[in-house]
């Protein structure tokens, strides 16, 4: 009956499938929980059971994005919230992006010596505005255009890349920029994995003939340094 009902009509292969493709889209989740709540030290995760709390505060006891990072060194603190000198916090377009890399620009090292941070790739929410006023502006780059301008002197800064995450629901206008070159056990967003995705199964229940299956995966993630990341609320303030 099983075979007949469950395998051949409902296809448990598919259900299987599904099992494991539940697992995949609850990593790539908890991993973009970390950018859509990275201006702040904790959150409240919710999952099929139930609501949990999440610390996501880094080693120096402060958010991701912050302008409290303290310095190794003792000097002053560093900040990667996004600001041009005047404003903080800076909606997405051509102004800010130049404001990112300034802000990247002042940030120390632990000895108090400027780092030679790249910004080459700009993270957001996938589908709204901040992501697609970011395709408008790389296209007008790449054609040698300042973007909503007739100005042919192209752009004053360099070209990025464009990682668009469906999995940021929450602050959808926020967005981001990092040196992928820093990527590394040291700088930015880790993630470390004690066992992949497994099933486990099948588990045939001898009175019923149900067919049980199971899919498993364990896995921790944070964030280490947060030197070569900037961020901003998108709020044209702090």
């Amino acid at each position: 009956m099983m075979w007949q009902f469950g395998i051949k009509k409902r296809d448990l292969t598919n259900l299987v499938q599904e099992a494991r493709k539940a697992c995949e889209d609850l990593r790539e989740l908890r991993c973009a929980d970390r950018l859509d709540n990275s201006f702040d030290t904790s959150y409240t995760a919710t999952d099929i059971s139930g609501s949990y709390y999440v610390s996501i505060a880094g080693g120096d006891n402060v958010a991701m994005i912050s302008n409290a990072h303290t310095r190794e060194d003792g000097g002053s603190n560093w900040s990667n919230r996004v600001t041009d000198g005047t404003t903080v916090n800076m909606d997405w377009d051509y102004d800010a992006l130049k404001a990112a890399h300034r802000t990247a620009a002042l940030i120390k090292g632990p000895q108090g010596i400027k780092m030679n941070i790249n910004l080459d790739t700009f993270v957001c929410s996938k589908g709204y505005s901040t992501h697609h006023r970011a395709m408008e502006m790389l296209g007008s780059f790449r054609k040698g255009w300042q973007p909503s301008t007739a100005d042919r002197e192209g752009a004053g800064v360099p070209d990025y890349n464009i990682i668009a995450l469906p999995w940021i629901t929450t602050n959808t206008g926020y967005w981001w920029m990092f040196d992928s070159s820093m990527k590394g056990p040291k700088y930015g967003l880790q993630f470390k994995e004690a066992q992949g995705i497994k099933l486990e199964g099948p588990n045939i229940v001898f009175r019923t003939g149900e067919i049980q299956y199971k899919a498993l995966t364990i896995f921790d993630l944070g964030f280490n340094d947060a030197r070569g990341w900037v961020g901003s609320k998108a709020t044209n303030a702090a």
